[in-house]
């Protein structure tokens, strides 16, 4: 082998061991969106920026006379230069806090969602023994109510399961020339 084709072959080693390192790194982003959606913007930024500095490695500086990457193939990865373009945006995206029409109107909602169930948010001590009986009848109607819609659901799902499983198939006498012809259609004739 020439020196040009090793050069050449490590050169490609170095481009797969450092595309495999970004890929890694895109696939843990990718699970952390998925399996952990209420992650805070700043682990993402950080992520973000790591996919962004190994894009920028694999890709190496068009004027760099060592850059990995010939120059023919600087238009395959579209990376920006800069991490992030206007400083302004950085507010925005680390802003864990909602917008304040949002956060008035949740706390209307809440206000009003804890005046309507201030009666069943008593202590326990402070209840009376008309509101507990109140409770528990109310209690006792909603389980009643889903038991029975749970038996007549129950009792319907029976019924479509039996439909023609119990029918009688009279066979006929077997002969011969009976059977051969069952095995050939499937049915008795």
């Amino acid at each position: 082998m020439s020196s040009a084709q090793t050069d050449q072959a490590r050169t490609l080693q170095s481009i797969r061991s450092r595309a495999d390192h970004l890929r890694h790194t895109i696939q843990t982003l990718e699970t952390l969106m998925a399996w952990h959606p209420l992650t805070q913007w700043p682990e993402y930024l950080s992520k973000f920026q790591v996919v962004s500095k190994q894009l920028e490695n694999i890709m190496g500086s068009k004027d760099d006379e060592d850059s990995l990457l010939p120059e023919s193939m600087h238009h395959w990865v579209c990376a920006p230069r800069m991490s992030l373009p206007d400083p302004t945006h950085i507010p925005i995206l680390l802003r864990t806090r909602e917008d304040p029409e949002m956060e008035k109107r949740d706390e209307e909602l809440l206000q009003t969602d804890t005046a309507s169930l201030l009666p069943h948010r008593k202590r326990k001590a402070e209840w009376t023994w008309d509101e507990l009986e109140v409770q528990k009848e109310t209690f006792n109607a909603t389980v009643e109510g889903f038991e029975d819609s749970l038996k007549k659901s129950a009792d319907e799902l029976l019924k479509r399961i039996k439909v023609g499983k119990f029918k009688e198939v009279v066979r006929p006498n077997s002969t011969q020339g009976a059977a051969f012809r069952y095995m050939e259609s499937g049915q008795w004739t």
